[in-house]
């Protein structure tokens, strides 16, 4: 008898909670679609400490950019040093200044610019000794 209770006890919640289950799953909010945009950095080869000029493109308008370096397992943060934030423009352009990371090695180094919209750029820059 109680086997028979329980069984229709579990029948009546289980779909209730499916049902909450599908509910809360719709309200998580999705990530911004990644969308292509252009980094260019120069000069495009250099030294550690040179200053180099970081500009980005077909970011959306206002979109706010975070660019990093990654040096082993370590990512360094460019272009922020006067600004805290980097913003798109109107037209979705960006332009600052930053220096490679002190002790960088000799190599080839990805320089990723992500946009908090979904705008991604990227740019591969050589240090040389």
């Amino acid at each position: 008898m109680a086997n028979k209770r329980f069984l229709h006890i579990i029948k009546v919640i289980a779909p209730i909670c499916c049902v909450f289950m599908i509910a809360a799953l719709a309200c998580v909010p999705k990530a911004p679609k990644e969308r292509p945009a252009t980094l260019v950095i120069s000069p495009a080869s250099a030294k550690e400490r040179t200053p180099i000029i970081i500009r980005g493109s077909q970011f959306l308008p206002g979109e706010e950019v975070e660019v990093t370096m990654q040096v082993g397992d370590v990512y360094h943060g460019l272009g922020t040093a006067k600004a805290d934030v980097i913003v798109a423009d109107k037209s979705g352009a960006f332009e600052v200044s930053s220096g490679i990371p002190i002790k960088t090695p000799a190599g080839t180094y990805k320089v990723e610019a992500i946009g908090n919209k979904g705008s991604v750029g990227i740019f591969n820059m050589t240090v040389v000794k």
